[in-house]
């Protein structure tokens, strides 16, 4: 009986190794968000836009005079929506209309997100355009996500400052955060943006994923136009919502589900699928419903 039991540990352990050293053995795609701020206001590059994969999502200034329409073009689409909300910049420069002040109320921040809300249909997420000020500043930070946890909208921080404080405020209300990585174009030299754009991928590949960002512009477009028709075939084009943090029920596997999990013939026909090793993966299937022990030896 002792030895039976033995066995099974044995021909399991085995077995999981195997698996583990295939799945080792298969690089995962390095996933690169992209993230075009600023629309609503040059409807014909944006049309450049819409016409690239729909993974590359839009962030449209609220009060933009085309945001609307952008938000339904590109839900049409199937591409992610966010609202690009103004916020108080370091020294004196120009501001949209409604651009959220550090010193304002919580009702006041709430109303002009509930406008842009309203304004921009479709949002998934918000972002900030411009910010420094205000992304700095903690408490206004909280006023924000408070009113963003109620619409549950995420945050992607443009991270137009390293004193942000973005994220301490959001995952202190439990919003869930995503940070930019590169701006594409704070050049407007295309060799300049080719270089970000290669450096986006880079850093995708060394942290397995990263966001960049850039804008409706022409030498933009011409060089996104250029870059995506050759994306290396390790590098996936995703949402940026794809690349947020899992919800505690879908992070929380146990190991009765990863038991479940191998008794699945339906995982076991994707890891044939998954590899080309499809015999070797036919093995181990056999090799593993053989180890099973019967109920006499439970």
């Amino acid at each position: 009986m002792v030895g039976k039991i033995a066995l099974y540990l044995v021909r399991k352990s085995i077995c999981l190794l195997l698996i583990t050293l295939l799945l080792a053995d298969t690089v995962p795609a390095a996933k690169l968000s992209i993230v075009i701020d600023d629309v609503g206001y040059r409807l014909q590059q944006e049309n450049l836009i819409l016409r690239m994969p729909s993974a590359i999502a839009l962030a449209i200034l609220p009060n933009a005079p085309h945001a609307r329409l952008m938000a339904t073009k590109a839900h049409q689409q199937g591409r992610e929506v966010l609202i690009h909300m103004p916020m108080a910049p370091l020294g004196k420069h120009p501001q949209e209309r409604d651009t959220l002040q550090p010193a304002m109320t919580q009702s006041e921040i709430r109303r002009i997100i509930a406008n842009a809300v309203d304004r921009v249909p479709y949002a998934v997420g918000m972002n900030n355009h411009t910010g420094s000020a205000m992304t700095a500043n903690l408490a206004a930070m909280e006023k924000v996500m408070r009113v963003l946890a109620d619409y549950q909208l995420y945050f992607l921080d443009s991270r137009t400052t390293v004193e942000t404080k973005a994220v301490a405020a959001a995952v202190k209300q439990g919003v869930k955060v995503l940070e930019r990585k590169v701006f594409l174009d704070d050049s407007a030299n295309p060799d300049e943006i080719r270089f970000q754009f290669k450096r986006a991928i880079n850093l995708a590949r060394r942290h397995g994923a990263a966001i960049a960002i850039g804008h409706p512009r022409p030498a933009t477009i011409a060089v996104l136009q250029q870059m995506l028709s050759k994306l290396p075939a390790d590098i996936e084009l995703v949402a940026p919502s794809s690349l947020l943090p899992p919800s505690p029920q879908q992070s929380d596997q146990t190991p009765k589900d990863h038991n479940r999990l191998l008794h699945s013939p339906a995982w076991w026909d994707s890891l044939k699928h998954y590899f080309s090793h499809s015999l070797i993966i036919q093995t181990l299937q056999r090799y593993w419903q053989q180890s099973e022990p019967t109920d006499k030896n439970r």
